[in-house]
């Protein structure tokens, strides 16, 4: 906890030294900039349209934001579409982006809100060794378009990479042989698989699974476009706010609710699955028959 107010603290000085001076010379205020619009995919358990308050990652940047007085609005489309709709300039920021050099041409990225681990996953029932990523040129290998994996990952030209339009969709695909290998965010994936597409694929979620080594630990951002109305004062605004939860105990609060809420809808999913696989019985001669009353 220490060393990630640190982290913070640390973040803030440097983007306020960087920002402050154009701020000022410009009269801004965080008061007159009321509005803060997000767009982005869905993510759960981190953040996404059907999760409480849209997701732990969601309420603490709201906390951050409405504490320094703004009006704060998410939207969720496919990412590619979010990474065109704000390096246009009609949303302030991504909400929940993993940091890349070439983003940082068109974000400024904010001091980061999580991490996460990024990898391959793979059928239970394949076998897939491998220590490098030329190990894997005769796979094929799912990745969501526009999302960023790792450094070394994105610039492999040489390995067979299947674009996909989004994380569902990949790991459909790898579960019926279409692909050999997805890349995606192992807490999502799994999120995904168990509440969502076990729904629709029975089994699914225990046919998958993510293995090593894992070929990122990416922290989380907000990342702000350069095109957006004062994005420099809302990129201190919001490093502020954050910072301010931090200190105050409502991060921590924030991310414990979400913990208790996500294990009590596992626990929800796992008894309702096992109610659906065996059926109480009606008590003896109490059962009536078809159409009668």
């Amino acid at each position: 906890m220490t060393k990630i107010i640190q982290i913070l603290t640390i973040a803030f000085i440097l983007v306020t030294q960087s920002f402050a001076t154009e701020a000022e010379l410009q009269g801004k205020d965080s008061s007159s900039g009321k509005k803060f619009s997000f767009v982005t995919v869905d993510f759960p358990p981190y953040y996404g349209k059907d999760l409480p308050e849209n997701g732990w990652v969601a309420e603490v940047v709201r906390a951050a934001l409405e504490g320094q007085g703004y009006e704060v609005e998410i939207k969720f489309v496919p990412w590619s579409r979010a990474i065109k709709y704000t390096k246009e300039g009609y949303y302030d920021a991504l909400l929940g982006a993993y940091y890349t050099e070439e983003r940082a041409e068109s974000y400024y990225f904010s001091a980061p809100i999580s991490q996460a681990r990024t990898g391959f996953f793979k059928r239970k029932d394949k076998t897939v060794n491998f220590k490098e990523l030329t190990d894997l040129k005769e796979y094929r290998l799912g990745v969501v378009k526009d999302y960023a994996t790792s450094k070394a990952f994105d610039a492999a030209d040489y390995l067979n990479k299947v674009m996909v339009t989004s994380s569902d969709v990949g790991i459909k695909m790898l579960y019926h042989g279409s692909l050999d290998l997805m890349t995606d965010t192992e807490a999502a994936v799994l999120y995904l698989a168990e509440h969502v597409l076990e729904q629709e694929e029975t089994g699914i979620s225990e046919q998958i699974e993510f293995i090593k080594p894992v070929l990122a630990m990416n922290k989380m951002y907000v990342a702000i476009s350069k095109k957006a109305v004062d994005a420099d004062l809302k990129l201190i605004d919001f490093n502020q706010g954050l910072r301010t939860i931090y200190l105050d105990g409502t991060f921590r609060s924030i991310k414990a609710k979400h913990k208790k809420l996500l294990k009590k809808m596992t626990k929800d999913r796992k008894k309702d699955k096992k109610d659906t696989a065996t059926p109480s019985e009606s008590p003896k001669g109490e059962q009536a028959s078809e159409g009668e009353e």
